[in-house]
């Protein structure tokens, strides 16, 4: 039997995961999963474009943070320095809205344990581009 709410949720919001099908940031979302527990930038490091690297670690340098935007998506993700286990698998549950306008901006409350998505009308600056 399948919960009404469940049903109405798929109608206004998506899985990250299904959100980001075919783009190119999937496969850092899938190396931050499997390395969780581990520094989240070494995880991307070798995934980023040398001039990327460098962008990337001033982020993590000034805010603790590295932003990665996928313009296709239109979806930047702020991943802490170090990536828990439980953050990981909390990431996979991330619903994003369907009638967006403008970027999602997902990014981990402390506060509250949980990822939380943002509007916003443009990426962060300091964000690293992931496209191929």
């Amino acid at each position: 039997m399948t919960d009404r709410r469940d049903d109405a949720d798929r109608g206004t919001t998506e899985l990250i995961l299904g959100a980001l099908a075919g783009s190119a940031l999937l496969p850092f979302l899938q190396a931050v999963a499997t390395k969780a527990g581990e520094d989240a930038y070494q995880a991307i490091r070798d995934r980023l474009p040398r001039r990327g690297r460098r962008g990337a670690q001033a982020e993590l340098d000034d805010s603790g943070v590295v932003s990665l935007a996928a313009r296709d998506a239109r979806v930047v993700l702020q991943l802490p320095e170090r990536v828990t286990q439980v953050m990981a698998a909390r990431l996979e549950n991330v619903r994003l809205p369907v009638d967006r306008t403008g970027w999602a901006v997902v990014s981990w409350d402390e506060a509250r344990s949980r990822w939380v998505v943002e509007h916003a009308a443009e990426p962060p600056p300091s964000a690293t581009s992931v496209e191929p």
